[in-house]
């Protein structure tokens, strides 16, 4: 069932954003973690401003192809604690399964091929 609309979705990536910015403040997490938070949240960033939805900045990427990036993002997270051997119950664990749930289940419940306004067919 797709329940999230592309605004919908720009609200999840920007809170996605938000809490990637503050987990390595809220969090004692390693060093190369928190880079890694900063450089996810940047990416995200960058994605949302530049996709083609109604929060999108510059609308050059289509909004289903932003899904499938938030897609292979979210698969990476879930597999990031088991890659990089975080330790059973560490935060770095949790909070990369996490993150990855809810970015899995967003791309679940987006419905990626709504009406979007595109540069192309704006008069």
């Amino acid at each position: 069932m797709k329940v999230l609309s592309p605004a919908a979705h720009g609200v999840v990536d920007i809170t996605f954003i938000t809490v990637l910015t503050m987990a390595p403040i809220m969090f004692e997490l390693n060093p190369a973690v928190d880079t890694a938070c900063f450089v996810l949240a940047g990416g995200y960033l960058l994605i949302t401003l530049l996709t083609d939805f109604k929060l999108g900045l510059f609308k050059v990427i289509p909004f289903p192809i932003h899904g499938w990036l938030d897609l292979l993002t979210g698969i990476a997270l879930l597999a990031a604690p088991l890659l990089f051997n975080f330790p059973a119950g560490s935060s770095e664990r949790n909070l990369f399964w996490v993150l990855g749930l809810v970015s899995v289940i967003t791309w679940f419940l987006t419905d990626w091929k709504a009406h979007t306004r595109s540069l192309m067919t704006d008069q």
